[in-house]
Order: structure tokens, then C-alpha cells, then sequence
């Protein structure tokens, strides 16, 4: 019994890790990932306002649009060791999934819109194969979320737009990794679900016809997951226990600008999100009556971008953009193998085509992330680190369809 709560104590710690690195995604608009995000919610020419600023909807009147994203991420850790000397395959990363989003909002009347969004704005997914070296550090990481978003716009003034929404967040998490206390191999597999809610609200001031500004807000979102955790060694047998966390998303500000010259529009856009939240995390566990900790030390980050729409006639936009993201990890011992989290440019190209009451885009951009350093142990305590150098590219492209009633 001895040799299983300790072996159980050990892969909590470890499976804590995994919940590190920066899982913020913002690719609900394919619009928008055009222009690098530059400019989200006040540009106007799609319906994706109700996530990036619910005061935006007054832009536009009745109408529905459905997109996916597809991420590709390839990473590799060069130069990269265990300090037990573990040996195996190097430590590879390739990813490929696909980000769907849906939005739709009502005219009420001249100056009131209703709308609805079902979004993902955090998520995760790495993937080793099972024999790499670093195996006991991490062998599956998933975090995937759904919003279900209702919001609320009212234009009181000609030139102020107020808008607001409720959040209902669904959540769900694995984690494996593969348990080695000696010679023998074992594996462990969490997984755990949760809803939490919280809300979004946002200002939009037009001084001109031409020039818009805007403000928006999301709240911290708790959510309390819970779930099963099982551990087969050959050793230890077989365990099976419930674990709980509680995990809170961060919030964010974001400001906008955009302004109109001829047939260009410039937007801008600065976020600021308070990773500092993720500073200590806490594993419960009913198996073996323990509690376990993890310091993680995130950083509060910013994300600048600014973007180029050019209106080449009636029917047909192309834009571009370019934007940086601040990773919230900020230092090689707090870096896992889970997330290799790092700054990031962001380059993109995207285009829009009108036919009728129908609206068709599409995009692609580029992630060039720094090279990001790795000197960490697996879990507070623990004696094996993890050393070497992640190489990051993520390349991305989405499709959507608009219809406007």
C-alpha cells in the first residue's frame, strides 16, 4: 500500500504540470485572423463581436456565420536530456486540429441586438509518442473548452455603442504520462470536466463615420473540474481514485482602433491577459488523502497587433497583418514538456468575397516562436529535469461562410 500512495503522490504532482504554459486561443474568426486580430469586434464585417466586443454587434444587422480554423503545430526539442539519463526516442510534437465556431445575431430593433455565440477560447493539445526519453514528464496534454455565449447590444447614442453577455463554459481535461519508479514501467491517466461561467462586456465610440475605438472585457472564469485517475504499474497494480482542482481562466482588456482612409481600413489591437492567476496549483486526491502543490509563476502578458484591410471592389477585400504575443511563461525552470510556451509573431493574409446576401472568407497565418529553453523538474521535489530547446512553428488556416438575412 506504501509503494502505491507514493506512486499515485508522484504522478499527481507530475499531471499538475501539465496545466502550464500559455493555452489561450482567440482563432474564432476567420475574419479576423486576416488582419493578425487587429481591430476585433469594432471592424464591422463579421458577426464575431459578441465574443471580442458585444458593443460591435450595432454594426451590423441580422445574419449567421459558421468557420473552423485548422492548426498545424510542428515542435521539436533539440539537444534535449533527462538528468536520470532515461533514454528513448527525441522529443517530437505534431498536431493538427480543427477550431470550429458558430455566431448569430438579431436586429430587435434600430438600436438593440441580440446575439449568440458558440466559441473555443482555450484550449490545448500535445502529443509524444510513447517511447520518447521525457515520457514521465508528459505523454498526452489536452484542455478543450466551449463557450456558449448570449449577448446584448444597445446603441443609446449615434455615436456610442454598449454592449454585455453571459458565459457558460464547458471544460474538459487529460493528462497521461508514463510512471517509472524503477525498471519497470508504469502509466497514468487523468481526466476530468467541469462548467464554470462568467460574463463579457464592452464600449465602442465612433467620434467620425469613419474612425471607431473600442474597449471590451472578459471576466476570470472558475472552474472546479473533477474527475477519474488511473494508475496501472506492475508494481502497484492497478488504482483508481477521483481527483478535483480548481482552475481559474484568466481575464483579459482589450483595445481596439480602426479607421477607414478611401478604400483602406487600419485597425489596431492591445490585449493585456492576468496570467499572474496561474501562480499556485492544488491537486486533490481521494486515493491517497493528499493534496498536492505545484508552483507555477505565470506572468501577465500583452498581445499587440495591427492589420491592413484593402477594398478591391464591391465584392472582393484582401487584408494582412501582424501581431506580437508575450508567452506567460517567463523563465526555463517554469517551462514544461507539456506546453513549451514562448513569445510568438504572428503574421497573416486573408480575404472576403460577397455574392448576394452571402459573405465567404478565408485566411492563413504564420506563428514564428522564439526558441524556448527547458530546465525544469516534473513535479515540486522531484529529482529528474528536463533539459533542451523547443523549435515552434504553427501554421493555420480557416474557412467561413456568412449569411446576412
Amino acid at each position: 500500500m506504501k509503494l502505491k500512495t507514493t506512486l499515485f503522490v508522484s504522478l499527481l504532482l507530475t499531471s499538475t504540470a501539465s496545466w502550464a504554459g500559455g493555452y489561450q486561443l482567440q482563432e474564432y474568426s476567420v475574419t479576423n485572423a486576416g488582419r493578425a486580430f487587429a481591430g476585433a469586434g469594432i471592424v464591422g464585417d463579421d458577426y464575431s463581436a459578441v465574443a471580442f466586443n458585444p458593443a460591435g454587434m450595432t454594426l451590423r444587422k441580422s445574419g449567421m456565420q459558421l468557420g473552423s480554423m485548422g492548426i498545424d503545430i510542428h515542435s521539436n526539442l533539440e539537444n534535449g536530456s533527462l538528468s536520470n539519463g532515461a533514454a528513448g526516442s527525441k522529443g517530437k510534437l505534431r498536431n493538427f486540429k480543427i477550431i470550429p465556431h458558430a455566431f448569430g445575431q438579431y436586429a430587435i430593433s434600430e438600436n438593440w441586438r441580440l446575439g449568440l455565440g458558440l466559441y473555443v477560447p482555450f484550449g490545448l493539445g500535445t502529443y509524444y509518442n510513447k517511447s520518447w526519453f521525457g515520457r514521465t514528464h508528459s505523454l498526452v496534454s489536452e484542455i478543450k473548452t466551449i463557450d456558449i455565449n448570449p449577448s446584448l447590444a444597445w446603441k443609446p447614442l449615434k455615436w456610442l455603442s454598449i454592449g454585455g453577455g453571459f458565459i457558460l463554459e464547458r471544460m474538459e481535461a487529460r493528462l497521461t504520462n508514463t510512471l517509472s519508479p524503477g525498471a519497470v514501467e508504469g502509466k497514468s491517466d487523468m481526466n476530468a470536466d467541469g462548467w464554470g461561467h462568467g460574463w463579457n462586456a464592452g464600449i465602442m465610440i465612433e467620434p467620425t463615420k469613419t474612425t471607431r475605438l473600442g474597449v471590451a472585457y472578459r471576466s476570470p472564469i472558475v472552474q472546479n473540474i473533477k474527475g477519474k485517475h488511473h494508475i496501472r504499474h506492475p508494481l502497484a497494480g492497478r488504482l483508481e481514485g477521483i481527483s478535483s482542482t480548481k482552475l481559474v481562466d484568466p481575464e483579459h482588456i482589450q483595445l481596439t482602433a480602426y479607421q477607414e482612409i478611401g478604400q483602406f481600413g487600419l485597425s489596431a489591437m492591445a490585449r493585456w491577459t492576468r496570467w499572474s492567476r496561474f501562480d499556485l496549483l492544488s491537486i486533490k486526491s481521494t486515493a491517497s488523502g493528499s493534496v498536492s502543490q505545484v508552483n507555477e509563476n505565470w506572468r501577465n502578458t500583452w498581445t499587440i497587433s495591427g492589420g491592413v484591410d484593402y477594398r478591391y471592389c464591391k465584392n472582393l477585400t484582401f487584408r494582412t497583418g501582424l501581431a506580437y504575443d508575450q508567452g506567460a511563461v517567463k523563465d526555463p525552470q517554469h517551462r514544461t514538456a507539456r506546453v513549451p510556451d514562448a513569445n510568438r509573431w504572428i503574421a497573416s493574409i486573408g480575404a472576403s468575397y460577397m455574392k448576394g446576401n452571402w459573405q465567404f472568407d478565408v485566411s492563413y497565418f504564420h506563428m514564428f516562436w522564439s526558441k524556448a529553453r527547458v530546465n525544469s523538474v516534473a513535479n515540486k521535489g522531484g529529482a529528474s529535469v528536463i533539459r533542451g530547446t523547443y523549435h515552434t512553428q504553427i501554421n493555420s488556416v480557416g474557412l467561413s461562410a456568412q449569411y446576412h438575412f
